[in-house]
């Protein structure tokens, strides 16, 4: 396998704002006088696009229809409060982007508002080792659809055979190995399973992927498949 890229999922992969995402969702909801548990945020939020949070939001409560088209806005401040408490970055996950964009193309394919991975490469200082992004508005549809990684492999002029993906949830594992990537899924410890099965390589902490533990998966998918 010739790697020329690898491509890094942004929430709950590089940043861990994805349960942030959960304590503000949760919240937000509570305050507009919904009795819903912290489970039920769980379920909703961790993993999923903002089209299917809308979506589900829409059918369980209908008198929020009317909030949709702002309702990111309204929960903004509900994730900047929680935000400011927590660290965003996951030190292990930059750390291995920044040592993998010395020798490699790097890019970021996101679930998230392009202003909010416009902030979190900010925040993260990793502006230098990104070659390209692309954001919600970027691709459609959304994960579990491919289109934002095949897009990326078009935009990187590389094939997707040539990419190694990291991700941390069920719909972002399935988008990349639809495209045809090999995927690396974060699976860490302390935060909610995801069903990421599919995935070539399961780590608790990017800290301990390496291009001989690449190369070793590699070898071991071909002889599985001859």
């Amino acid at each position: 396998m010739e790697v020329k890229a690898f491509i890094f999922d942004l929430d709950g992969t590089l940043m861990d704002s994805e349960i942030i995402w959960v304590y503000a969702v949760h919240e937000y909801l509570l305050d507009k006088g919904l009795n819903v548990s912290y489970d039920y945020a769980v379920e909703l939020v961790y993993g999923n696009s903002w089209e299917y949070i809308y979506e589900e939001l829409e059918k369980n409560f209908p008198e929020l229809r009317s909030e949709m088209p702002d309702f990111i806005e309204k929960v903004y401040p509900y994730f900047n409060k929680h935000a400011q408490r927590m660290p965003l970055a996951i030190p292990s996950s930059i750390s291995l982007l920044k040592e993998l964009s010395k020798n490699y193309i790097c890019a970021i394919v996101s679930g998230s508002y392009r202003r909010d991975v416009i902030e979190a490469i900010e925040r993260l200082g990793i502006k230098e080792n990104i070659s390209l992004f692309l954001g919600k508005e970027d691709y459609s549809p959304g994960k579990p659809h491919p289109a934002g990684y095949i897009k990326a492999s078009e935009m990187l002029k590389v094939k997707p055979k040539q990419c190694v993906v990291f991700e941390d949830s069920t719909v972002g594992v399935t988008s990349a190995k639809s495209a045809g990537m090999f995927c690396v899924a974060l699976a860490r410890p302390n935060r909610p399973k995801q069903d990421i099965a599919l995935a070539d390589l399961i780590l608790p902490d990017l800290g301990q992927f390496n291009l001989e533990l690449l190369k070793q998966k590699c070898e071991e998918k071909c002889s599985a498949m001859e």
